[in-house]
């Protein structure tokens, strides 16, 4: 399992293994009032996931295997705007492993800069979100059972939500 340093603080934060993704808001995340909009979070979240795949998956060895993961449904809570310069910290853990699907839960707080100051609301939860994926069988189209060695590593990832 390979985790950068700040993944690794993370980690030692809480039991489990979870991913922080950090980046900052752009202008051209921004809808007409000013805040990000609230598509760019689909792509914040994206970005979160991509850091915990690279970080516990081997991407290569489950492409080789014809295995796909799919996301099949989300839900997304909004709670705090973010705006222009905000640096937002993205948290990635898998919260469930069922027999077909799995959830990852992710959250976006503010971070602790914004424009190399000191953010007065930093760790404010901006958004939270659930993503359901199943794993698909690239030959098939057919999702598959979450078993064997896969599902064996799945579980091991799992992460029990912070106290």
């Amino acid at each position: 399992m390979q985790q950068d340093s700040r993944q690794q603080d993370a980690a030692d934060e809480t039991a489990g293994t979870f991913s922080r993704t950090t980046l900052t808001v752009r202008g051209y995340h921004l809808d007409g009032y000013g805040h990000v909009n609230n598509a760019r979070y689909l792509e914040f979240y994206e970005e979160g996931r991509w850091e915990f795949m690279l970080a516990h998956l081997d991407l290569a060895d489950l492409k080789r295997e014809g295995i796909a993961m799919v996301a099949v449904n989300v839900n997304l809570d909004w709670h705090y705007p973010a705006t222009v310069h905000d640096e937002l910290v993205i948290t990635t853990r898998l919260a469930r492993v069922g027999r077909r699907k799995m959830i990852m839960h992710q959250e976006i707080h503010l971070g602790e800069t914004r424009m190399g100051e000191v953010h007065p609301r930093s760790g404010t939860l901006v958004s939270r979100a659930d993503f359901t994926f199943v794993l698909m069988n690239t030959q098939t189209g057919r999702a598959m059972p979450l078993e064997g060695e896969i599902g064996t590593l799945l579980v091991s990832l799992l992460s029990p939500e912070p106290q």
